[in-house]
């Protein structure tokens, strides 16, 4: 019985050729686009879930406000703390089993590695994501070594851990352990570091993406621990991480959190005028649960892995609506059959089972054209995505047990309708040749393809509206000059001595404007802050202002409009005592009227001391975050010695390769063992959306796909249509019927579907992405023209798609269109 269904099914498959390629091609297209989605969730959904101690791992976050209300500029949220709460932690706490830290190098964005081997010239590379760490990480994170002991290579102040990406970079082929690497830059303050252990790296699962750690007692850091005074308030610049014993429960342990505040951190918070809450983040949520913007690197949201998840089952769906418009629109093909089966004792079970095998053995089909799809577009995938997913992935048990459950639950989804439909024909009328099509079924058709559309139409929708918003963050004007100014880095003791040199020698191009230092630009982490009050305030009266040291003319090579007083000049020395440069922002945050706003005072409370600032100058609103968030106050200090993370240099020219060149020389000249980097001001703070560019990227790309598997299963359903009026064709054109008449009377049914599903989809994704647009404090009103078009677009699609079929038709010769009946 099973052969003869299964040669049963062979034979109707190559009996309507073009009909079973148009359901095996929809269905791998569906299947191909689901498998892809669905791997790139895995891969969001384990992060961290590796690490040995994952169950008991946990980060600390605090809660900054001031007055009862979050700090400007910070939010409510933070995912680092003070120096001294890990350790502390850990003494008053028994279920604290280990604690430590990691700092996030929030001065370069890069440290510069040196090495020089025996008999080779020294080697310099630019290096990001180095993180410093205590020697206890390892205790409570899991990373595979490939070289060294990960319990005693962080013992030495002086060692390096690399990833296998950084050595093999370093090192070629040949072993790295106890190689010595120099580090400069704020993290290894050019002393030589010898490499104890080598590791894999984790950055696709981990949200700690580290190409090279070093101790928290070497460098900057280190010398800061050693010899600042630290305390519970301020310098909130260390992740901490806590294992509990697996006995304990953190929400009993959080509940003790306000007594270790009042005990040790009361003082402390009191002068500066703002209050702390500790809260606890299992590890394994930080990436997509956590409520973070970033924690060392930027999170997810799950709610973004919803709407990948939906877009999956609705490509899909459409690829299995496809099969069954396809499968009960040919029934009257199949009628004959099932009345001769069922005159011959056939139970409508058993034909059941046959046709649900038939859509089992297209589906088996089409997962293996699946298969080989998804081998073959992982790699353009990865790009759209940016992740690194393997193809080897595929042949996991647990991966390749899903596909095969989604084959088969595709299979029973798309054939089950059809399936139950045709085994309910009643065999008298069938073979008096009495079947029709009925009404349930084609209205069951109709909505099938009302629905494809509406996901096609709501997702072309969204497409336009996303392009728009982006759009609108690359054209916003930000409040500064971002075009055509080069951003060069400072990272080692001995560039920026060489900083005074290298301006002076740039200048004297006619194409360099201007150039100045500073230690931040818009666009990258602002990582210093003070509370600041008015005289007559408290401390706690105070509101959060961003700050940045600079150069006598940074502003102006930004620049910044000035709406009052004046900016800093070599002509006022005592600017570098104190005085200040704010933007409007902090006046309307302080209530100070702009005419009163020169020669106002703020107070800043630090270590049981006051020091007070002067404002001189006021400068107009700019984004120095980027527009996700709204503008902040922020204040310009200038900077009493020429030490800078950067340089910012404008220039003026058409040839930008020729002032590259030209700066790449004159650094060459000064700095020969360091490698000459900068960026573009302007893309450094695209860079903020790249998120957003990732999810347009995905959106158009299964916008494109849907749109083409509706459009296939329109196109089957409009062949059959036009076969089955063969007879009407004919009868009409012998009339007299113009092509265009026919044309226009098969694509008309078709059309009133298509309109249906716009109406439908415009409400929807007005809303959708309505709620989207909120995740930005500056947006674009949807405009009403992304209906238009969107509704337009999806209409031409489907006529072009119909007319196809149509036009075939309406050319045929009525002679044989007549005989033919």
């Amino acid at each position: 019985m099973l052969r003869n269904y299964v040669k049963i099914a062979v034979r109707n498959l190559l009996r309507s050729k073009s009909f079973s390629a148009i359901n095996i091609l929809g269905l791998s297209v569906g299947m191909t686009c689901c498998m892809l989605l669905l791997l790139y969730i895995r891969s969001e959904l384990s992060f961290d879930k590796h690490h040995e101690h994952a169950d008991n791992l946990y980060l600390m976050g605090q809660q900054m406000t001031i007055g009862g209300k979050a700090l400007n500029g910070i939010g409510e949220k933070t995912s680092s703390a003070s120096a001294p709460f890990a350790f502390a932690l850990k003494s008053d706490y028994p279920e604290i089993e280990q604690v430590g830290r990691l700092w996030v190098n929030i001065i370069d964005d890069k440290a510069l590695l040196q090495v020089r081997e025996s008999g080779k010239v020294l080697q310099s590379f630019y290096e990001t994501k180095g993180y410093q760490i205590d020697s206890t990480f390892f205790d409570l994170f899991t990373y595979q070594f490939t070289e060294g002991n990960h319990r005693t290579a962080l013992l030495d102040p002086n060692s390096v851990v690399l990833s296998e990406t950084v050595a093999q970079k370093l090192f070629g082929k040949n072993p790295a352990l106890n190689k010595i690497i120099r580090i400069n830059g704020t993290m290894g303050r050019g002393q030589d570091y010898k490499v104890t252990g080598v590791y894999k790296d984790e950055s696709n699962r981990s949200h700690i993406d580290a190409r090279f750690f070093i101790p928290m007692s070497a460098g900057w850091t280190g010398r800061f621990l050693r010899e600042a005074r630290l305390d519970f308030a301020s310098n909130n610049m260390f992740v901490t991480y806590l294992r509990l014993r697996p006995d304990s429960d953190p929400h009993r342990l959080e509940q003790k959190f306000p007594a270790f505040i009042e005990k040790h951190a009361r003082n402390d918070l009191k002068m500066v005028g703002f209050d702390k809450k500790l809260f606890l983040v299992a590890v394994p949520d930080l990436h997509l649960y956590s409520g973070f913007e970033s924690v060392i690197t930027p999170t997810n949201s799950v709610t973004y892995l919803y709407i990948l998840g939906s877009i999956a089952l609705f490509t899909l769906l459409i690829a299995c609506i496809n099969f069954m418009n396809l499968s009960t629109a040919r029934s009257a093909k199949r009628a004959a059959e099932v009345g001769v089966r069922k005159v011959m004792g056939a139970e409508q079970g058993a034909l059941v089972r046959q046709f649900l095998g038939e859509s089992m053995i297209l589906t088996l089909m089409a997962l293996l054209i699946a298969i080989v799809m998804v081998a073959v577009f992982l790699p353009l995938f990865n790009q759209l995505t940016g992740k690194s997913l393997s193809v080897f992935e595929l042949f996991q048990p647990q991966i390749a047990l899903a596909f095969l459950a989604l084959a088969l639950a595709t299979g029973l989804i798309a054939g089950s309708y059809p399936a139950f439909y045709l085994s309910l024909f009643n065999p008298a009328q069938v073979l008096k040749g009495k079947f029709i099509n009925s009404m349930s079924a084609i209205t069951l058709r109709r909505a099938l393809v009302i629905f494809q559309f509406v996901v096609s139409v709501g997702l072309v929708l969204a497409t336009f509206i996303i392009q728009e918003q982006m759009r609108y963050l690359r054209d916003k004007p930000l409040g500064f000059t971002q075009d055509q100014q080069i951003a060069i880095p400072f990272r080692s003791t001995e560039s920026r001595a060489a900083y005074t040199a290298f301006r002076n020698e740039i200048l004297r191009n006619n194409q360099v404007v201007s150039a100045a230092g500073t230690q931040y630009y818009p666009g990258i982490a602002n990582a210093t802050d003070f509370i600041l009050h008015l005289p007559e305030q408290t401390a706690s009266q105070g509101h959060d202002v961003k700050t940045n040291w600079v150069d006598y003319d940074y502003l102006q090579t930004m620049g910044f409009r000035l709406k009052q007083g004046r900016l800093f000049s070599r002509e006022f020395p005592g600017d570098t005592n104190r005085r200040i440069v704010v933007n409007e922002a902090t006046l309307r945050k302080f209530q100070i009227p702009e005419q009163k706003a020169i020669g106002q005072k703020l107070d800043f409370e630090w270590q049981g001391e006051t020091q007070q600032f002067e404002i001189v100058g006021v400068v107009g609103d700019f984004h120095f975050q980027d527009l996700h968030q709204t503008i902040e106050p922020y204040a310009f200090l200038l900077n009493n010695d020429p030490d800078f993370n950067y340089i910012i240099v404008h220039v003026n020219t058409a040839d930008m390769a020729s002032v590259l060149s030209f700066l790449e020389q004159k650094w060459k000249a000064i700095r020969p063992d360091e490698p000459f980097a900068f960026t573009f001001l302007n893309e450094d703070f695209q860079h903020n959306y790249q998120a957003e560019a990732r999810t347009s990227r995905i959106v158009s790309t299964f916008t494109i796909i849907s749109i083409l598997i509706s459009c296939l299963g329109l196109f089957g359903l409009a062949a059959f249509a036009a076969q089955q009026r063969t007879k009407e064709i004919g009868v009409r054109k012998v009339l007299g019927a113009s092509v265009t008449n026919i044309v226009m009377l098969l694509a008309t049914d078709f059309m009133k579907l298509v309109l249906i599903a716009i109406v439908i989809a415009s409400p929807v994704a007005w809303w959708a992405m309505s709620k989207w647009l909120d995740n930005f404090a500056y947006k674009i009103a949807i405009p009403w023209w992304v209906f238009v078009v969107s509704g337009a677009l999806a209409i031409t699609i489907a006529f072009v798609t119909i007319s196809f079929q149509s036009i075939k038709a309406a050319l045929m010769n009525p002679v044989k269109s007549l005989r033919a009946e």
